[in-house]
C-alpha cells in the first residue's frame, strides 16, 4: 500500500508543479504526470523492479515541492495584475500558487481525487465476466502484480495475446498495491477507472475553466479575490459550484456515451480512444504553452498511446497527420516522434526476443503477405449487418430512457458541429476546412479498416452475423475516432483557438496561414453556450444503465458470477491450479497441460489459466490409442514448454511419457515435470 500512496501523492504534487511552471491547467498536469509515471513503471517492468517505483516518485515529488516553495517569495503579488491574455479556456493559471489556482484548478484537482476515490471504493468488489478480461486483460495484470514486471521468454500468461501492450495492466498493478500484498481482483476495476479518468482531465480542465470564467466574472475585470464576483451572493456562488460539478461529471461519463463496454470490462480500446482525444487537443493548442512543453507533452501522450494497444500505431499516425495539417511545424516534432518511437520500438523488440506474438497479429501478417486471401462467402451478409449496426443500434449497447445514439448518428453530429463552428466564425474557414478534411479521411479509413477486419482476421467469428453484435464491435473499435473527434470539436467550440496567449517570442502571428482567434470575439461568447450544450448533450445520451451496473448493480450478480467462474474451472482444473501455484519458481515459466484428446476443454482452459496466473499454462492433448512418445516429445517442443503436467484419470498415458523420463524416474500423472532438452531430445525430470 505504501508504494501506491507515495506514487499517487507524488503524481499529484508533480501535476501541480507542471501546471504552475508551464501555465497550463491542472488537467494537463495530471495527464502529463500520469504519463511519466506509466513510462517509468514500464521501464522498471523490464527488470521486474516495479515495486521500487516509490524511490524515483518520492525524489521527483520532493523536487517539485522544493521548486514550488522556492517561488513562494513572489506569491504575494501573483494574481493582482493578470494579463488579459491569460483569461482563456485553457485554465486560469500562473507561475506560482494563487487564489485563482485554488478556485479553478483546485476544484478540478479536488474533484479528480474525490471522484476517483469514491468510484474506486464502489467498484472494488466487482468481478470479471467479460470474455476478453478473462482471456487476457485481467490475467496479464495479475501476472504483473505477482512478478512486479514482465516474464521471460515464452512466459507471458496469455500466449495468444503476447504482443498486446501493457499500459492498462501497469496502471492496474499500481492499484493492486492497495491489497497489502494480497491479490484482490476488484482493484483492477479501480485502476482502470483511474487510468481513464486521469486522461480525461485535460478536457475537464478546459470545460470547467470555460464555465468558471464565464460565470464568475463580470464583463469588466476579475475581482480582487480572483473568485466569484463580490457583488454576487452566496447562492449564486453555490449555483456556480454545482454547475462546475455537473460539468466535471459530464466529462467523466462521456466515454460511456460512445461505448458502454467501459462499464462491463476493462477494454484497452476505450483508454486508447481517450488518449487519442487528449493528444488531438494537445496538438491543437500549440500557442497556449511553451514549445518545449508542447512537444514534450505530445511525446509522452503518444508513447503511452502506442503502449496501450497494438493498433495504437494507427491513431498515432492519424495524430501526426493532424499535426501536419493544423499546427505550425517545427523540427522539435522530430524529437517527439523519435521519443515515442523509442518506447514503442522497445516493446516490439522485447516481444520479438521473448517470442510474444499474438494470434491475431500472426493471422493478420499471414493474410497480408501470403497473397491467398479470399473474402468469405458471408461478406455481403456482414456488410448488411455492419450497415444496420452503424445506423440503428445504440453504440453503448445499453437501453436507457434517454437517447441511445447509433455510431453513424454520432458521426453526423460531429460533422454538423464542426460546420456550425465555421459558420459561427468560432473557427476560421481555413482551419475549419482542414479539420473537416482530416475527420472525413480518417473516418473513412477507420470504418473501412473495421469492416475489413470483420471479413479477414475475424471472418471465422459468426457472432458478427448479427446487427447488435456488429454495432458493439464497430463502436468499440471505432471509439478512438468518434470520441477523439468529438473531444476535438468540443475543444474548438470553446473558442480561443490555440491563441489566447502569446507565443514564446511574444508574437501572436502564425506563419502557416491559420488565424488566432481573439479571446474577446465570437469564440468567447459562443464558448459558454457550447459548454452548456455539452452538458445537456451528455445528460441526454449517457449510459445510465451501464453506470448503475458499474458502481452498484454488479453486486446483484457478483456471487453468481463467482460461482460460474468456479464451475468453469472445475474440480480437475483446481487440481491443476493448486499444483502449479505451490511452487513460486514456476511463475513466468510455461507449463504444458496434457489431457485426453477425447474431451473438449477450450473454454474451461481459459478460466483455468486466469486462476493459474502468474504461471502461464498452455494446453494440448494425447490419444493413447494412436500417439507415441515421439509425438509427445514433438508436442512439448512445439509448445516451448519449460514444464509438463499430465492429467490422466483413466491411467492410459504411461506408455506415452515413460520413455521420456530421466534415468531413475518413475512416471506418475498429476505431478509436474521439468522439461530438459538434451541433444535435441526431450527429457522429463520430476519436480520435488
Amino acid at each position: 500500500m505504501l508504494v501506491f500512496i507515495i506514487s499517487a501523492l507524488s503524481l499529484l504534487v508533480i501535476a501541480i508543479y507542471i501546471s504552475q511552471v508551464n501555465k497550463v491547467n491542472i488537467g494537463d498536469g495530471l495527464a502529463v504526470s500520469a504519463s511519466a509515471l506509466i513510462l517509468a513503471l514500464y521501464v522498471l517492468a523490464f527488470f521486474r523492479l516495479m515495486q521500487f517505483i516509490w524511490i524515483p516518485a518520492l525524489a521527483c515529488g520532493f523536487y517539485a515541492i522544493y521548486k514550488m516553495f522556492q517561488k513562494r517569495d513572489g506569491a504575494d503579488n501573483c494574481g493582482k495584475e493578470i494579463d488579459k491574455n491569460e483569461r482563456n479556456v485553457n485554465g486560469i493559471t500562473g507561475t506560482c500558487l494563487t487564489k485563482r489556482f485554488f478556485y479553478e484548478n483546485g476544484f478540478v484537482l479536488g474533484m479528480f481525487i474525490f471522484v476517483t476515490a469514491i468510484v474506486s471504493v464502489l467498484v472494488s468488489g466487482n468481478v470479471f465476466s467479460w470474455w476478453d478480461d478473462i482471456n487476457f486483460w485481467s490475467s496479464d495484470a495479475k501476472q504483473l502484480f505477482f512478478m512486479n514486471g514482465f516474464p521471460g521468454k515464452y512466459g507471458n500468461v496469455s500466449p495468444e495475446f503476447g504482443d498486446y501492450p501493457p499500459v492498462t495492466s501497469i496502471f492496474k498493478w499500481l492499484f493492486l498495491q492497495l491489497g497489502n500484498g494480497e491479490y484482490k481482483e476488484g482493484l483492477q476495476f479501480a485502476g482502470y477507472f483511474a487510468l481513464n479518468t486521469v486522461f480525461l482531465m485535460p478536457l475537464a480542465g478546459r470545460i470547467v475553466g470555460s464555465l468558471y470564467l464565464g460565470m464568475s466574472y463580470s464583463d469588466s475585470a476579475p475581482s480582487d479575490n480572483a473568485g466569484v464576483d463580490k457583488k454576487r451572493g452566496a447562492w449564486f456562488k453555490f449555483f456556480v459550484f454545482l454547475l462546475m460539478c455537473l460539468a466535471f461529471i459530464s466529462v467523466v461519463v462521456l466515454p460511456g456515451v460512445f461505448n458502454g463496454i467501459i462499464y462491463y470490462g476493462t477494454p484497452a480500446d476505450i483508454t486508447m480512444g481517450i488518449l487519442y482525444g487528449t493528444l488531438l487537443i494537445s496538438i491543437y493548442e500549440q500557442d497556449q504553452c511553451s514549445q518545449t512543453f508542447y512537444y514534450a507533452r505530445i511525446m509522452l501522450y503518444t508513447a503511452v498511446l502506442l503502449l496501450t494497444k497494438s493498433v495504437g500505431i494507427e491513431w498515432a499516425v492519424f495524430a501526426l497527420i493532424f499535426y501536419l495539417m493544423i499546427a505550425q511545424k517545427s523540427v522539435k516534432m522530430i524529437w517527439s516522434v523519435a521519443g515515442s518511437a523509442v518506447f514503442y520500438g522497445s516493446w516490439l523488440v522485447f516481444c520479438l526476443i521473448r517470442r510474444r506474438v499474438a494470434k491475431l497479429t500472426g493471422a493478420g501478417i499471414k493474410m497480408a503477405t501470403s497473397g491467398t486471401y479470399t473474402a468469405p462467402l458471408n461478406t455481403s451478409d456482414k456488410a448488411g449487418f455492419f450497415w444496420e449496426g452503424l445506423w440503428t443500434m445504440p453504440m453503448h449497447a445499453d437501453r436507457n430512457v434517454t437517447l441511445d445514439l447509433p455510431t453513424g448518428v454520432m458521426v453526423l453530429i460531429i460533422f454538423a458541429l464542426l460546420i456550425s463552428l465555421v459558420f459561427l466564425k468560432v473557427l476560421d474557414k481555413k482551419s475549419g476546412f482542414r479539420i473537416l478534411i482530416f475527420m472525413l479521411v480518417t473516418g473513412l479509413l477507420t470504418y473501412g479498416i473495421i469492416f475489413l477486419a470483420h471479413i479477414s482476421i475475424f471472418q471465422g467469428e459468426d457472432q458478427y452475423l448479427d446487427a447488435y453484435a456488429m454495432a458493439v464491435s464497430v463502436a468499440r473499435y471505432g471509439f478512438p475516432f468518434a470520441f477523439g473527434g468529438f473531444v476535438l470539436t468540443i475543444r474548438a467550440a470553446l473558442g480561443g483557438e490555440r491563441g489566447c496567449g502569446l507565443t514564446e517570442s511574444g508574437d501572436t502571428r502564425r506563419t502557416d496561414g491559420l488565424q488566432i482567434q481573439s479571446c474577446d470575439g465570437n469564440s468567447k461568447s459562443y464558448g459558454q453556450i457550447f459548454v452548456f450544450g455539452f452538458m445537456v448533450f451528455v445528460l441526454l445520451t449517457a449510459d445510465y444503465s451501464g453506470i448503475y451496473k458499474h458502481i452498484w448493480g454488479y453486486r446483484q450478480n457478483a456471487a453468481s458470477l463467482l460461482q460460474d467462474s468456479y464451475d468453469m474451472v472445475g474440480d480437475d482444473g483446481r487440481i491443476i491450479v493448486n499444483a502449479v501455484l505451490e511452487d513460486k519458481s514456476l511463475w513466468g515459466k510455461r507449463v504444458l497441460v496434457m489431457r485426453d484428446g477425447h474431451t473438449y476443454h477450450w473454454v474451461h482452459d481459459t478460466y483455468i489459466s486466469k486462476e493459474a496466473s502468474p504461471v502461464p499454462l498452455v494446453y494440448d492433448a494425447f490419444l493413447a490409442e494412436s500417439d507415441d512418445s515421439a509425438v509427445m516429445a514433438s508436442k512439448i517442443m512445439d509448445k516451448h514448454a519449460s514444464y509438463l503436467y499430465v492429467e490422466d484419470e483413466a491411467g492410459v498415458s504411461a506408455d506415452l511419457f515413460k520413455p521420456l523420463l530421466a534415468d531413475g524416474e518413475e512416471y506418475s500423472a498429476g505431478v509436474i515435470y521439468k522439461v530438459i532438452e538434451q541433444n535435441g531430445a526431450v527429457v522429463l525430470e520430476r519436480c520435488e
